[in-house]
């Protein structure tokens, strides 16, 4: 595989609608699918959730790496939820991302940077941060977000 692979983030990236193309993304999906918005509780049992996750499957991973946006339409903009499903030994190469990623094992194992994880172990990875993934002798599933902290704007002026 070529060490020339970089993650897309533009997913956190605001769209014309409003809201980021992630959210809009998951939206046009559960909307194809026939998924109404509802103040209740949203299965992935539910109908036509499963349609939506299969839309929303990524394109452009590393070899041995497969991905899905989970249709989860949530209010906040700036968090995008992800599930990983990657093959026994598949090396993702060094890269970073823009936005915070949080990672937790479901399946199997992988080492962050020479770390070992396993099930239910998990890492937070801050933007900017280079890192690689080597999955062990087993499958690997992750359950992931992606999220895009804004700072905060700055204080007002101190009044008379």
């Amino acid at each position: 595989m070529s060490s020339d692979w970089r993650p897309d983030d533009s997913l956190l990236d605001g769209h014309a609608r409003g809201g980021t193309k992630g959210s809009q993304r998951v939206r046009a999906a559960l909307r194809k699918s026939g998924v109404r918005a509802s103040r209740g509780i949203t299965t992935s049992r539910d109908t036509g959730v499963a349609a939506a996750r299969d839309a929303l499957k990524r394109t452009g991973m590393p070899a041995g790496v497969e991905q899905w946006q989970l249709p989860i339409a949530h209010p906040l903009e700036n968090l995008l939820v992800f599930y990983s499903r990657l093959k026994a030994r598949t090396v993702v190469p060094r890269h970073s991302h823009d936005v915070w990623v949080f990672r937790l094992i479901l399946q199997g194992s992988l080492k962050i940077d020479g770390k070992l994880l396993k099930v239910g172990d998990w890492a937070l990875v801050p933007p900017g941060v280079p890192y690689s993934l080597v999955v062990g002798a087993q499958p690997c599933g992750i359950f992931y977000c992606h999220c895009k902290v804004t700072p905060p704007p700055p204080p007002p002026p101190p009044g008379p």
